[in-house]
C-alpha cells in the first residue's frame, strides 16, 4: 500500500516550475480541439450538418459533464442530437468509435514503456480484450443478436433497445467507411498531446526521472483503471494509478502524488473551465438544454435478424 506524507507532497508541489504551466495548458486545449475536429469528421459521416467550429464548440460544452460523471460523453451526443436533428443512437455511435480509436492509440503509445518496464502489461491486455469484445458485439450479427435478446429480458435496459439497435447499425456503417480510420491520425495527435502534458508535469518537479514513453504507459494504465472503476470522472482511481505507477518507475512518492494531483487539476480544470464557457455559448447560439434521450420517439425499425445485420 502506497502512503504519501503531506509534507513530502507539499515539498514536491513547491518544486513545480510554474514556467511549465502555459505549455501544459496549451497542450490540453489542443487535446480538446483535436477531439472536436476528429468528431466533426465522424459526425459528417452520419449526416450531421455542423461546421467544424460548431462540432468543436459542442464537444467542449460536453466536457462540463464528462469531467464529473461516468458516461459523461453521452452529453456530447445529446447536445448534437438536439441541434442537428440527427438521432441520438447515431451520434452515440460516433462517440463510441472515437473513444475506441483513441483508447487503442493510447495503448500503442504505452507499448514501448510497458515492454521496457514490464509493468501494466496485464491491464493493457485486458483492455484490448474488452475492446475486441465490444467490436465483436457491434459488428458480428449473430453475437449482437444474442446480446440483443439478453437486453430484451432486462426491464431497465429494454426501454433503450431501439437506441442500442441504432448504435449497432451506425457503428457498423462508420467502421465500413475508409475515412473513419483515415482520420485516426487526429486521435494519435490527441494522445500525444495528453502524454506530453503529463510528462511536462513530472519534468516540472523532477527533471529527467521519467521518459516520454514511460509517461505514456502511466497515463494509459491510470486512465483505463479510472474508466473501468466507473467512479465519477475516475476521481481517486485515476490518481491512485498515476501515483502507484510513477513510484514503480522510480519517482519518489511525494513527486508521484503531486503529479497525480496536478494531472487531475490541469485535465479536469481545463475541461470544466473551457467547457462551461462553451456551454454558455452553445445555449446562446442554439438555445438547447441537455437531454440524455432523443427529443422525439424514433420511428419503428424492423425487428429480427434483418434489423441486426451489417
Amino acid at each position: 500500500m502506497l502512503v504519501i506524507s503531506p509534507a513530502s507532497l507539499g515539498r514536491a508541489l513547491g518544486r513545480f516550475n510554474p514556467a511549465f504551466v502555459p505549455a501544459i495548458l496549451l497542450l490540453w486545449v489542443g487535446f480538446y480541439l483535436l477531439q472536436g475536429v476528429r468528431w466533426h469528421f465522424l459526425l459528417r459521416e452520419i449526416g450531421a450538418r455542423l461546421t467544424a467550429r460548431d462540432a468543436v464548440l459542442l464537444n467542449m460544452a460536453g466536457q462540463t459533464i464528462t469531467a464529473l460523471l461516468p458516461l459523461g460523453d453521452l452529453t456530447r451526443a445529446a447536445l448534437v442530437s438536439e441541434v442537428s436533428e440527427v438521432q441520438f443512437g447515431a451520434v452515440v455511435a460516433t462517440v463510441t468509435v472515437q473513444e475506441l480509436s483513441y483508447t487503442f492509440i493510447l495503448i500503442l503509445l504505452a507499448g514501448p514503456g510497458v515492454l521496457e518496464a514490464g509493468h501494466g502489461t496485464g491491464v493493457l491486455v485486458l483492455v484490448l480484450l474488452f475492446m475486441v469484445g465490444v467490436f465483436v458485439i457491434l459488428t458480428v450479427p449473430p453475437v449482437f443478436h444474442v446480446v440483443h435478446g439478453l437486453v430484451m429480458r432486462i426491464p431497465l435496459l429494454r426501454r433503450f433497445v431501439r437506441q442500442i439497435e441504432q448504435l449497432q447499425h451506425e457503428t457498423v456503417t462508420l467502421l465500413h467507411r475508409p475515412d473513419t480510420f483515415g482520420w485516426s491520425v487526429l486521435d494519435l495527435a490527441r494522445g500525444a498531446a495528453a502524454v506530453a502534458a503529463f510528462w511536462l508535469i513530472v519534468q516540472g518537479m523532477s527533471p529527467g526521472t521519467l521518459d516520454w514513453w514511460k509517461a505514456a504507459c502511466v497515463l494509459t494504465v491510470a486512465n483505463v483503471g479510472g474508466a473501468i472503476s466507473l467512479v465519477p470522472g475516475g476521481i481517486g482511481a485515476n490518481e491512485a494509478g498515476v501515483a502507484g505507477l510513477l513510484v514503480l518507475f522510480g519517482v519518489d512518492p511525494g513527486t508521484a502524488g503531486a503529479a497525480a494531483l496536478l494531472q487531475r487539476a490541469f485535465a479536469s480544470g481545463t475541461a470544466a473551465g473551457f467547457g462551461l464557457v462553451a456551454f454558455v455559448l452553445v445555449r446562446r447560439r442554439f438555445g438547447v438544454r441537455i437531454r440524455l434521450l432523443p427529443r422525439q420517439p424514433e420511428p419503428d425499425r424492423p425487428r429480427g435478424h434483418a434489423a441486426l445485420g451489417c
